[in-house]
This record gives C-alpha cells, structure tokens and sequence, in this order.
C-alpha cells in the first residue's frame, strides 16, 4: 500500500512540476514577444484605459462646431439678401429711367406743339400785317384820288367842302396835295380848322 501511494505522489510531483516548466516557458515567450513589438504594452493599456475612460464630460477641443451644411445656409441666405436688395434697387433705377424717358416723351411733344402754335401765330401775324397794309394802301389810294379832286378845284370851293370833313381826313388830303395848292385852300378855310390843321401837319 505504501508503495502504491509513494508511486502515486511522485506522478503527482512530476506532473506539477512540468505543469510549472510549461507556464515558466509560456511567460518567458510572451514577455519575449512584448519586447519584440516595442509600444504594444504600452498601446493596449492606453486603449483599454481609453475605453474605461467616462464618456460623459467633452473635451474643451472637441466641442461642435457650426457644420459646413450651416455655413453653406448662412452664405446664401446672406446672398440672397444681398442679390435681394441689389435687384430692388435696379427696379427702382429701371422705374425711374422709364419715368424720365416718358416725361422727355411729353416735353418733347410739348415742344412740338409749342413750334406749331408759334407758327400758327407768325402766319396769323403776316396774314394781319398783309391785311393791315393792303388796307392802308387802300386807304392811301383813296386819300390820294381825293386830293387830286380838290386840287382841280377853286381853292374856295375846296376850302367849303373840307369844311364837312373830320380833321383827320383833311389833315391826310392835304398832306398829298403839293404845298401851294394846299396852302391855298388853308387860306380860304374857317379859320378855327384851318388852324387845327395846321397843327396836326405840323406835329406828323
């Protein structure tokens, strides 16, 4: 019996001590490998303590920023009010250019009317002047046939027949006569008229 229990323990030694020899062998090829990839030890362990790390609190570097997307809205809409304003004011230039253009378009037709109405005027006037003058030769022509009448008169009887007559006339009758035979006829005039006559050729 005590053979078999003595057999029985030094299996159980030999057993444990290969058992040792082979977790001696396992850590020594282990540690050789960790110093073959140098920055492995230390990258798990800052991976792993990384991981541990609370996630709760954000990092001063790491708060969020406005994304391009919401500058991208913040430009255009800028632009667009931009573009917005820039295309009121060229309306508003538009309009007023419209307006000016209308209103030259009205002075320009004022202008014309006026140029009518002008002339209408100056024809008007001629036509007047034209009447105005051939009147006046009328007259002339008539004043001249009446004075060579009462020239071919005694100046007596000359003298009483423009004693009917309103001044003015006889002033014109006169005047066309040559001077002696109208100073003849003066001479045997009234001598209130002949004296108003006298005046008014005086004063022509």
């Amino acid at each position: 019996m005590k053979g078999g229990k003595t057999g029985s323990r030094l299996l159980s030694f030999a057993l444990c001590t290969l058992i040792a020899l082979l977790g001696v062998k396992l850590g020594l090829t282990v540690v050789g490998a960790l110093h073959a990839t140098p920055g492995v030890s230390v990258a798990v362990p800052a991976a792993m303590a990384k991981e541990q790390r609370p996630q709760n609190k954000l990092s001063p570097t790491l708060e969020p920023k406005p994304s391009a997307a919401a500058s991208s809205a913040e430009t255009n809409m800028m632009g667009g009010q931009s573009m917005s304003a820039l295309q009121q004011e060229a309306n508003l230039i538009h309009q007023q250019r419209e307006q000016l253009r209308e209103e030259e378009k009205q002075l320009e037709q004022l202008k014309k009317q006026v140029a009518q109405k002008i002339r209408t005027l100056l024809a008007l006037q001629r036509q007047v002047m034209l009447a105005q003058t051939q009147k006046q030769n009328a007259v002339n022509s008539k004043i001249q046939g009446l004075a060579r009448i009462y020239a071919t008169m005694k100046p007596k009887q000359a003298a009483k027949l423009m004693g009917s007559l309103n001044d003015s006339l006889v002033k014109s009758i006169i005047s066309t006569m040559p001077p002696d035979k109208a100073a003849s006829i003066l001479a045997q005039m009234n001598v209130e008229k002949a004296a108003k006559i006298s005046e008014a050729l005086s004063g022509q």
